[in-house]
């Protein structure tokens, strides 16, 4: 997560060898200790090619609680759950997925 512009960006696995996914809708949200961090909405399509890769810096709003959370965790890493809707596709194929998920590290930089 950037402070400074307000974004975030994240590191990306794809289990394919030779299809590229793409996510094509996000509707997260990120809680720290239950209190909501921050919201991003995001409807540009962008791929995720075979192996590692790196999401494009999506926006992030921060609610009150959550900016000070995030400030406070500045250059180090902050434990967060999610909760999100996500559009993929592959190829012909698009479907909207509910993801949950706990333990996630996010390294907080300016």
């Amino acid at each position: 997560m950037h402070l400074i512009t307000r974004t975030a960006n994240f590191v990306l696995l794809s289990p394919l060898k030779t299809s590229t996914i793409y996510v094509t809708y996000i509707n997260a949200t990120a809680f720290h200790h239950e209190n909501a961090v921050g919201h991003i909405v995001y409807d540009l399509p962008f791929a995720v090619p075979p192996g590692s890769s790196t999401s494009p810096r999506l926006p992030v709003d921060f609610g009150s609680v959550g900016y000070d959370e995030v400030k406070g965790a500045l250059g180090g890493t902050l434990k967060m759950a999610a909760k999100a809707t996500v559009g993929v596709r592959l190829g012909k194929w698009e479907e909207r997925i509910w993801y949950e998920g706990a333990g996630i590290g996010a390294n907080i930089r300016l």
